[in-house]
């Protein structure tokens, strides 16, 4: 069993994701952008925790690449932040769902819009973790792969 926590649009708040990963013990980390440079605070603490990220329109200086792919115990995930699809324009994420069918993805993560959504069409899992960023509630996504089996969840930080 695979516990992933996802978190999108930190913006400065690092310690969110902090008490997220102290409560989660997650086995992953994923960043879906805007925040980048808030994962210190998570590399610092938790040296061997493995931490993947897209780059955020915020994140000017990132060298990370717009989309991730990865593969976890056997599932394909397509993971960016999201506005290279506007998604905040599209809200059936058209664009966005058929790039990651055609990636084959088994699961897809978005972040951008702050806003927390989840789904199943087209064969994959679809989760936006919300902003885990100042927020009056803020948000995460947290990725359970258990034989085979996909649950995704959206949950407060």
């Amino acid at each position: 069993m695979k516990r992933i926590c996802v978190f999108s649009d930190s913006h400065g708040y690092g310690e969110n994701m902090l008490r997220v990963i102290d409560r989660e013990k997650p086995a992953m980390v994923i960043h879906l952008g805007d925040g980048l440079s808030d994962l210190w605070q998570v590399t610092r603490k938790y040296p061997d925790l493995p931490v993947e990220s897209a780059r955020g329109n915020c994140d000017r200086y990132s060298t990370a690449m717009n989309t991730l792919r990865l593969t976890v115990e056997g599932k394909r995930i397509f993971a960016c932040h999201g506005h290279t699809y506007d998604v905040k324009f599209d809200p059936a994420l058209t664009r966005l769902r058929y790039a990651a069918l055609e990636d084959e993805a088994d699961i897809l993560l978005f972040g951008h819009t702050h806003i927390p959504m989840q789904d199943h069409d087209l064969g994959m899992d679809i989760l936006n973790p919300g902003t885990v960023g100042e927020s009056y509630c803020p948000t995460y996504g947290l990725i359970v792969i258990d034989g085979g089996r996909v649950t995704t969840e959206i949950r407060q930080a």
